[in-house]
């Protein structure tokens, strides 16, 4: 028997590495059905999908506004308190005057009531476009059905806008404007053709010196 004691450490290593094996092997095959457990749950389809249109039902918010009560009008002045900060900090972060996006977030969302505001957290009005690759809406706006972009959150939705604005070239003598000239950025938005309505400009700017919005710029 001792002729064969030197088989001994190559039988343990033997098994130890079966053990590894299947040890790895039942390992993956749990995570592997822990996923397809999670896929199902949320009701299959393609993980690697960019794309999705949205049904027109509310989105989960993320945010503080999952503080608004269900069915609750906002006032213009809790619409300010609510979104000021993220407003000041789009201003910092993407030079656009915190009063602009206040003012178009006001205007555009009906003071965060609008149905489209509302299902898609979408604060500015921003449509698709050619290069969204996220979650849309459809929305009656200047043409039936048109689509409109989806946030997690309204924080999203104010970033996006700052990028929307910075990215697109008819909007960039927008940003050799003072960062306090408010009425020259709601007249360059009307020009640069953010909106179609001709009273554009004077409704940002009456919205801006109702609530003294102009006070945001010099933080």
């Amino acid at each position: 028997m001792k002729k064969y004691y030197f088989l001994i450490p190559i039988l343990l290593t033997l098994i130890f590495s079966s053990c590894q094996s299947l040890s790895k092997y039942t390992y993956s095959n749990r995570v592997e059905r822990r996923n397809r457990q999670l896929l199902a749950e949320n009701g299959g389809g393609n993980s690697n999908a960019q794309s999705t249109t949205k049904n027109n039902t509310a989105k989960p918010k993320k945010g503080v506004e999952d503080k608004i009560p269900a069915g609750k009008k906002l006032t213009p002045q809790e619409y300010i308190s609510m979104y000021k900060d993220y407003a000041i900090e789009s201003m910092h972060k993407k030079k656009v005057p915190a009063s602009i996006t206040l003012a178009q977030g006001l205007l555009e969302s009906g003071n965060g009531n609008s149905k489209l505001s509302r299902a898609s957290n979408n604060h500015f009005g921003i449509k698709c476009g050619g290069n969204w690759s996220g979650e849309s809406y459809k929305y009656d706006d200047d043409r039936p059905n048109e689509c409109f972009r989806v946030y997690d959150s309204v924080l999203d939705s104010y970033e996006d806008h700052g990028d929307f604005l910075r990215t697109r070239s008819w909007y960039s003598s927008l940003f050799d404007l003072r960062i306090t000239d408010y009425k020259g950025w709601a007249k360059g938005l009307k020009k640069a053709g953010y909106a179609t309505d001709p009273k554009y400009p004077s409704k940002l700017i009456t919205i801006i010196e109702t609530y003294r919005l102009n006070e945001l710029d010099k933080r």
